[in-house]
């Protein structure tokens, strides 16, 4: 079976699902499937292929050069993505014996499915990595409520055009139900860790602690990833002002995104001395930055729970790690880790509560023990990408043309 695997993203820009695309692709290939991708180019900041999918059988590529601009740009990011659909379609149209299509979500998914339906007619697997527009309303991208209904009802059509449709949890699966989503082609697919590359990596190993010469002798609270609009800064800066008496309680922010400027500005207006600042790191060295903390923090802006979930999640548990969230409690991603005590999640804007957790943590290391035994098991027995892909292929088996 062949899958026509269109993205609007390009392995070439960092973005928090990558590295779990990487995997994915990769898990196909190696279970006979064909894959062909279509992603675009706009950075240059890593390989348009990574290095695990490079010379490997049955894998061909089409990639689109695209403009690089401001993501907070919402009209101007909206017909970028508008024309990236059709530049798009002139590459898989060429592509005339695909079985499947696996095609990403974006602001403009209507266009693109709308083409496939007329010119290619094959299965969809319609892939909701967040749920638009929700996902952008609830958490202040679009702030003009009639713009937001519009969005709402161009984006209907398109859960009942694709054949399937996957999401990440049980969250998103409610919230895609709630907008007229059929249970029937909805698939919980959670996400995913690399089963071959995740895991804790030791100090005495790690490549991140050796590049910045980290000392050992402090406890730290690390956010590794994407410094962008779904991250919360000001529940950081909260968090490190109610810290600072504690003199061995270091904050690390490790990662680029478009509020990082923002987010170091008020730092230094504020003097605050107990957050440290870190470039992206490439993406092989993933796990030692995961394990170069105590534990991490994942704090979210409001809405972003249901509309999405933490892709960071599983590799963290993967790495031994304690996740403190920041985060709505009446979600089921909350609830999952008081019920399996594999770490904390504390409601967004309770600050204290959230200084309390990680002071808790810091004077109970048999507590952080327990609980990133059971995440690493949690994690293994849920996550691993050998269960997520093998789900992804269940899938396209199902709804494919087989020949």
């Amino acid at each position: 079976m062949k899958i026509l695997y269109i993205t609007s993203d390009g392995f070439d820009t960092p973005s928090p699902n990558n590295q779990m695309a990487e995997v994915m692709i990769s898990d196909f290939l190696d279970n006979g499937y064909d894959v062909h991708l279509i992603q675009s180019h706009r950075t240059g900041k890593f390989d348009d292929i990574p290095p695990l999918l490079q010379n490997k059988d049955g894998f061909t590529c089409d990639i689109i050069n695209r403009e690089v601009f401001d993501r907070n740009n919402f009209v101007k990011r909206y017909i970028n993505d508008l024309m990236y659909a059709f530049s798009a379609m002139k590459r898989w149209y060429k592509v005339k014996d695909a079985d499947v299509v696996y095609l990403q979500s974006n602001p403009t998914i209507l266009f693109p499915m709308i083409l496939l339906k007329l010119f290619k007619r094959l299965p969809i697997l319609y892939c909701v990595y967040d749920v638009w527009p929700g996902h952008a309303y609830d958490i202040g991208v679009i702030k003009n409520k009639l713009l937001y209904n519009i969005f709402r009802v161009l984006n209907k059509p398109c859960y009942k055009l694709a054949t399937a449709m996957s999401v990440l949890s049980e969250d998103m699966k409610d919230k895609l139900m709630a907008e007229g989503a059929s249970a029937e082609k909805v698939h919980i697919v959670p996400a995913w860790f690399d089963v071959k590359t995740a895991r804790e990596v030791l100090p005495e190993e790690n490549r991140f602690i050796a590049k910045y010469n980290i000392p050992q002798d402090k406890f730290y609270v690390q956010f590794a990833g994407t410094v962008g609009y779904v991250f919360n800064y000001k529940t950081v800066i909260e968090l490190a002002k109610r810290l600072q008496d504690e003199e061995n309680i270091v904050i690390q922010i490790v990662g680029d995104g478009n509020a990082k400027e923002r987010f170091v500005a008020e730092v230094e207006s504020l003097d605050i001395k107990n957050i440290e600042f870190y470039p992206l790191q490439p993406i092989e060295i993933v796990p030692d930055v995961y394990s170069a903390c105590n534990i991490c923090l994942i704090p979210l802006q409001k809405g972003v729970i249901g509309n999405g979930v933490p892709s960071k999640a599983p590799i963290l548990m993967a790495c031994n790690r304690v996740i403190v969230n920041s985060v709505e409690l009446n979600s089921r991603y909350a609830k999952m880790f008081e019920e399996n005590d594999m770490g904390i999640a504390v409601d967004i804007f309770d600050y204290d509560g959230l200084a309390q957790a990680v002071r808790d943590l810091y004077h109970s290391p048999e507590t952080v023990a327990r609980m990133a035994e059971n995440a690493h098991k949690y994690g293994a027995e849920n996550y691993s990408s050998t269960i997520s892909t093998r789900k992804y292929m269940d899938i396209f088996d199902k709804i494919g043309n087989k020949k």
